[in-house]
């Protein structure tokens, strides 16, 4: 009350009473105008409320009213079996470059690095001391027969062929280890060349021994080269966890050169398969989902289990049939509505 009445005695005693009516009036302005604003607010707050959409059941179901505006941020695709191709692609180089000199008919290998020379030298080196073993072996064998050998000499001789079949077997086991098979290198004839390519062991299952690939090199921009698929190693590398593939191409016309880097696309066609966009796919928590068009602004979380997967599209195991509707875009918007991010 002393604040009133103080108020009183310095704005209002004394003056006019129009002044009081004016001061009156523009207080119930301000106080109308206030309450006027709020009112629209909470009108537009309402209205905003009733457009906005309706997570239910534990973020499973999510629904838009008609006229909500997010609506017009997602597409959806009507789902069906049907035939795809998905492409394995990895790098590869080329390791080997074999050709047969017509003069002499000899085989002339070019590797890409001077350790796996010098490896495939020790692999020849080993093989001849390994038939010389082998050759000594029987000679001694057969003087112990006639009895112009000792059993000591017998045994020595088993020994330096034991020790040079084990020396053989770790040369060859180490150009295996590098994509080399040096038995299947002697046969090579013609002009032929190897690349080693690096395949993740996780889409190792989508390359077969025997498939024809494509081919595309650095060196050589908008050229396809049509190579083989012939070996598939047999180790996983420990830091890469990749496989190594080895790809022929044989009598290529361009001046293909050991160490050149190129990319081979193992091509895997399916057939009556449900492959759908990968942005249509979400994932949390290690578990995978799609967003299945119930009804007009009605939207289903459905759990799915995936198969292979491409650059664009993914195969869909499980959780999904024919005919259904997915949401392809605005399925980020649904994902952080159904789990709350």
């Amino acid at each position: 009350m002393d604040r009133i009445f103080e108020f009183y005695k310095m704005n209002i005693e004394g003056r006019p009473v129009r002044w009081v009516i004016l001061l009156f009036i523009g207080a119930l302005l301000l106080w109308a105008n206030s309450w006027y604003s709020s009112y629209k607010l909470k009108q537009a707050w309402k209205e905003e409320l009733d457009r906005s959409p309706k997570v239910e059941q534990s973020g499973e179901r999510i629904v838009f009213p008609k006229d909500s505006p997010g609506l017009a941020r997602i597409s959806t695709l009507v789902v069906g079996k049907g035939d795809a191709v998905f492409s394995v692609v990895a790098p590869a180089r080329v390791i080997a470059s074999i050709k047969t000199s017509v003069n002499t008919g000899e085989k002339i290998i070019l590797f890409d690095s001077g350790e796996t020379t010098q490896l495939y030298a020790e692999y020849k080196r080993s093989r001849a001391v390994t038939s010389k073993a082998l050759k000594d072996l029987a000679r001694v064998k057969d003087m112990y027969v006639n009895q112009a050998a000792t059993g000591r000499e017998v045994t020595e001789a088993e020994s330096n062929y034991a020790i040079a079949k084990a020396e053989s077997a770790e040369t060859e086991s180490k150009l295996r280890t590098v994509g080399f098979n040096p038995k299947e290198l002697d046969s090579v004839s013609g002009s032929t060349l190897w690349l080693i390519c690096d395949v993740p062991e996780s889409r190792l299952n989508e390359v077969q021994k025997g498939e024809d690939v494509k081919i595309q090199f650095l060196s050589f921009p908008g050229k396809n080269f049509v190579g083989n698929a012939e070996a598939v190693g047999e180790v996983v590398d420990p830091a890469l966890r990749a496989v190594k593939v080895r790809v022929t191409l044989r009598n290529p016309n361009e001046k293909i050169l050991p160490g050149m880097y190129a990319r081979v696309d193992f091509g895997d066609p399916r057939t009556s398969v449900i492959a759908v966009p990968n942005k249509a796919i979400i994932t949390v928590d290690e578990k995978n989902y799609l967003f299945v068009l119930d009804e007009n602004g009605v939207f289903i979380r459905r759990r799915v289990t995936l198969g292979t997967s491409g650059e664009e599209q993914t195969i869909i195991s499980d959780g999904i049939s024919s005919g259904e509707e997915i949401v392809t875009n605005g399925a980020m918007l649904l994902k952080g509505l159904s789990f709350g991010f």
